[in-house]
């Protein structure tokens, strides 16, 4: 069983750009005639359809309550292309550490906002000894 999203846009063109060329997700199958996409990063399924099939009346942000969470190697990879886009973050990249059986585990995260916004937090999970600095207390 695998789960999948599927976003309604304001914006198709708009949307599909800002998700291969931004986040890098793989165009798995196009269809511009209907103004859908379907996309994958990291094995994580995303389709994009233009408003015509929202169930209801939309107004921005689109995601309210939901957050897309994304496990990836290339969290810090991804930040940086958020970044050089100028794409609105609502949480910028930051160390996240729990501890589990008397080990301290920790990933890095960041969450971004789409063009109509949905909420997307990428992460990464950290060596249980963390980054350079080590986790922090």
């Amino acid at each position: 069983m695998s789960v999948a999203a599927r976003l309604v846009c304001s914006g198709f063109a708009r949307s599909l750009r800002f998700y291969t060329d931004v986040l890098g997700f793989t165009t798995m199958r196009y269809e511009p005639g209907r103004r859908r996409a379907e996309l994958e990063r990291d094995g994580v399924s995303i389709e994009i359809a233009e408003a015509g099939e929202a169930l209801g009346p939309l107004e921005y942000p689109f995601g309210r309550g939901l957050t897309l969470v994304i496990w990836t190697q290339e969290a810090e990879a991804v930040y940086s292309g958020v970044q050089a886009y100028g794409a609105r973050l609502h949480r910028p990249m930051s160390d996240i550490w729990r501890e589990e059986d008397g080990i301290k585990v920790g990933h890095i995260e960041f969450e971004v906002i789409d063009p109509d916004g949905y909420a997307l937090a990428f992460c990464q999970a950290l060596p249980p000894a963390g980054r350079e600095s080590g986790p922090k207390s």
